[in-house]
This record gives structure tokens, sequence and C-alpha cells, in this order.
């Protein structure tokens, strides 16, 4: 009698699914990275007038509202589009990211590689492992610091209104 359980079997279109969701969330990275794109040319564009305006010493306090807020919002956006290649200490290795297979030699990765290709348990596996790990990046970064970032320049809108309203009826 042997220990070794007998190998999941999986239907054959478990790799269609598999396939999909990868390709859902590189399309959900890429309108993330998309979308901070867009913010980032918005608020440098308000930040360079309210830096122009500054030097002239024309800048009214509605735009300096603006323009601080703007310049926090662009940090923001930076940060959702900075690139992470670096694998968490203890996280399993996922052989299909650049930055976790590159600290392996490339005879090892290779073995490895093709040590997952034996089984179609190891394969889905490690698609899965690689779906979870992108998944992550898209919540806990992208999609929070880009959330934080078109928050903080909608605030930025509506302070600047504030402001400008303040400065004009009161």
């Amino acid at each position: 009698m042997t220990d070794e359980q007998p190998e999941r079997r999986y239907s054959p279109h478990a790799i269609h699914l598999v396939r999909t969701g990868q390709q859902i969330q590189v399309q959900l990275s890429a309108m993330a990275d998309h979308k901070a794109s867009i913010l980032m040319g918005a608020t440098f564009v308000v930040f360079t007038i309210a830096i122009n305006q500054a030097r002239n010493d024309t800048l009214g306090n509605p735009m300096l509202v603006l323009g601080c807020f703007s310049f926090a919002a662009a940090l923001l956006a930076v940060m959702a589009i900075i690139p992470a290649v670096k694998t968490r200490p203890g996280a399993p290795l996922n052989l299909i990211f650049f930055g976790s297979f590159t600290q392996l030699d490339e005879e090892d990765y290779i073995d490895r590689v093709a040590a997952q290709l034996e089984s179609d348990d190891l394969l889905l596996r490690a698609m899965a492992r690689d779906m979870y790990q992108n998944g992550m990046v898209l919540r806990h970064k992208k999609y929070r610091y880009l959330g934080y970032a078109y928050r903080v320049f909608l605030i930025g809108l509506v302070a600047t209104f504030a402001t400008f309203l303040a400065e004009r009826f009161l």
C-alpha cells in the first residue's frame, strides 16, 4: 500500500478557466495603469500651472489648494504603478513570475518547470498560485493606491471650490 494519493482529475476545460482568470487579471492591471496615467497627466497639468502662477506671484488660494491636492494625488498614482519585482520573504516560489524565478539559476529553473509540466495537478497549481499572487498585488497595491489617488483628487476639487466660494462671498 502506498502513501501517495492518486492525482486529481480535472475537466478538460479547467485550463480555460485558469487562463481566462489570468487574462482578466492582466486586463485589470492594464486598466489600473491606464487610469493612473490619466490621473497623473491631469494632476501634472494642474501642478505645472500652480507652479507657474507661484513663480509669477499670481497664485491664488484656490489654485494653491488644487495644486497641493494634485501633487498628493499624483504621488499616490505613481505608487499604484511602481512595479513590484521582489518576492515576499517566505512566499512560495512562483515559477511564472520573473521576480520570483530569477532568484534561481537557469538549470534549477528549467528543472523545476519541467517537473511541474509532468502533472496537470502541479501545472494548474502553478497557474493558480500566479493568479492568486497577481490578484493580491491588484487588490492590495494597484487598486488601493489608485482609489486613494482619485479620492484625494476629488477632495481637492471640492476643497478648491469651497476655497473659491469662501474668498468670493465671505
